[in-house]
C-alpha cells in the first residue's frame, strides 16, 4: 500500500509539473486548458497500468471520466457563479468554485465507488466498452463539439443534456451493481440450501444407522441374558446352538452386514442399507471385492451418491420397493450399477393451451424452477468418472431405473 501511494503521489507530482510546463504551449480557449490536463491524465494512466491490477479498459474509462468531469465543471461553474445573488469576483468566486468541484467529485465517488470496487477485478466487458464510449460522448458534449448534432443553441441546454447523460451513466452502473449483488446473494442462498440438503441427508443416514445399532445392542443384551439363564439352569449343551442361531439372526441386521472387504466402503454401504431397511426397501448388494486402482475416498463418494440417489427415489415410490447395488470389476475397468424402483423426472413443456394469462406472465418474467435432470445428486460422481475417462448414465429399465458408472484405467 505504501509503495502504491508513493508511486501514485510521484506520478501526480510529475503530471502537475508537466501540465504547468505545457500551460502556455497551446492556443485556444479549450485546448489551452484541456491540453495540459490531458497530458497529466495520460501520465497518471501510464502509472496506473503498472501499479493497479484493473484491466486497461477500466483504467481508460476512469481517465476519460476524469476529462469529462473537467469539461463538465468548466461548463457548470461559470453558469453557477453567474446565478449567485451576490458578487463573486475575487476570493468568493474561487471559494465557491473549489467547494462545487469538491462536492461534485464527492458525489461521483459515492455513486461509482462501490460498483467500480465490485467489478474491479473483472476483465473487459461489453458494458464497460459502452460506458467508456458514453464518457467520451460526455466529454465532447461538454466542450461543445456535439452542439450541431443535438441542435444545442446555449450553454444551459448543453449543461442540461450533459446532466442527463451523467444520470444515465450513474444509473447504468448502479443497476449493474445492484443486479450483481442480488445475483451474489441468490448464489449464496442457493449454496446454503444445497449445504442444508446435504446435511439433512447425512443426518437421515446417521439416524437410520443409530437406530439399527441400538436394535443390535438390545438384541445382544437379550442374547447375553439368555445365555446366562441357560447356564444357571444347567443347560450348557444348548448354549452353542443358541449362539449359532443368534449369529444367523444378527446377519439380518443391515448395519452389521458384510458388504465389502474395505471397511470404509463397507460402512458406507451398511449405512445406506440401514436407511433402506427403515424405509421398507428390499436391499441387495453384490460388491464383496473390488481390487481396482481407485482411491478409497473416490469409491466411497461414488457409492454414497449412487445409493443416496437410488434410496431417496425408491423411498418415494408407491408400491414394492427394491434396490440392488452391484460392483463389477474387470481387468482395466470398474462398473458400478444401481437398479431401483422409480422413474426418471419428466420435463414439462410449456403450452399456451389451457393456461391463464397470469400463467403466461409467470412463465415470461419469473425465474424458472431448477430442472430435475437425470444426473441430479450425482455431481461428484460425474467429475470422478470424467477423471477416469469413464461414463455415467441414467436410464429407465423394465423394473425401474438403472444408474451405471464405468471407470477405465
Amino acid at each position: 500500500m505504501l509503495a502504491t501511494v508513493g508511486i501514485m503521489a510521484g506520478a501526480y507530482i510529475i503530471a502537475a509539473v508537466a501540465a504547468s510546463l505545457l500551460g502556455g504551449k497551446f492556443e485556444g480557449p479549450v485546448i489551452s486548458i484541456h491540453g495540459p490536463a490531458l497530458a497529466g491524465t495520460l501520465i497518471l494512466l501510464a502509472a496506473s497500468v503498472f501499479v493497479h491490477q484493473n484491466n486497461i479498459l477500466q483504467q481508460l474509462f476512469v481517465a476519460l471520466l476524469s476529462m469529462a468531469n473537467l469539461s463538465f465543471l468548466m461548463l457548470f461553474l461559470p453558469l453557477l457563479l453567474g446565478a449567485m445573488p451576490f458578487g463573486v469576483a475575487g476570493a468568493p468566486g474561487g471559494v465557491i468554485s473549489v467547494l462545487a468541484t469538491l462536492l461534485f467529485f464527492l458525489l461521483m465517488g459515492l455513486c461509482l465507488y462501490r460498483p467500480m470496487e465490485r467489478f474491479g477485478q473483472r476483465g473487459p466487458s461489453l458494458f464497460l466498452c459502452g460506458m467508456t464510449v458514453l464518457s467520451l460522448i460526455l466529454y465532447l458534449l461538454c466542450i461543445g463539439k456535439l452542439d450541431m448534432v443535438f441542435g444545442l443553441e446555449s450553454p444551459g441546454r448543453r449543461l442540461f443534456l450533459a446532466a442527463l447523460v451523467y444520470c444515465a451513466l450513474i444509473f447504468c452502473f448502479r443497476s449493474i451493481y445492484q443486479a450483481g449483488r442480488w445475483q451474489s446473494q441468490a448464489a449464496r442462498q442457493e449454496s446454503r440450501e444445497k449445504m442444508i440438503a446435504l446435511q439433512s441427508a447425512d443426518y437421515l443416514d446417521i439416524l437410520a444407522a443409530v437406530r439399527q445399532v441400538r436394535a443390535a445392542h438390545k438384541n445382544g443384551e437379550y442374547a447375553l441374558d439368555t445365555v446366562a439363564q441357560l447356564l444357571r439352569d444347567g443347560q450348557e449343551g444348548e448354549v452353542p446352538d443358541y449362539i449359532a442361531s443368534y449369529k444367523r439372526t444378527a446377519l439380518g441386521n443391515p448395519i452389521l452386514g458384510r458388504y465389502n472387504e474395505n471397511p470404509y466402503l463397507n460402512a458406507v454401504i451398511a449405512t445406506k442399507a440401514a436407511f433402506a431397511a427403515q424405509n421398507r426397501i428390499d436391499f441387495e448388494c453384490n460388491a464383496a471385492a473390488m481390487e481396482v486402482p481407485v482411491r478409497t475416498a473416490e469409491l466411497c463418494i461414488m457409492t454414497d451418491e449412487l445409493l443416496t440417489r437410488a434410496a431417496n427415489d425408491a423411498a418415494a415410490w408407491e408400491g414394492p420397493r427394491r434396490l440392488r447395488f452391484t460392483a463389477i470389476p474387470g481387468e482395466d475397468t470398474l462398473r458400478l450399477e444401481v437398479v431401483f424402483t422409480g422413474e426418471l423426472p419428466k420435463r414439462e413443456k410449456f403450452s399456451i393451451k389451457g393456461r391463464q394469462f397470469r400463467d403466461l406472465l409467470n412463465w415470461l418474467f419469473d425465474d424458472p424452477a431448477p430442472e430435475e435432470t437425470e444426473l441430479k445428486g450425482l455431481d461428484n460422481s460425474a467429475e470422478i468418472v470424467l477423471s477416469y475417462s469413464g461414463s455415467l448414465t441414467v436410464s429407465e429399465a423394465e423394473d425401474g431405473v438403472i444408474i451405471r458408472a464405468a471407470l477405465r484405467f
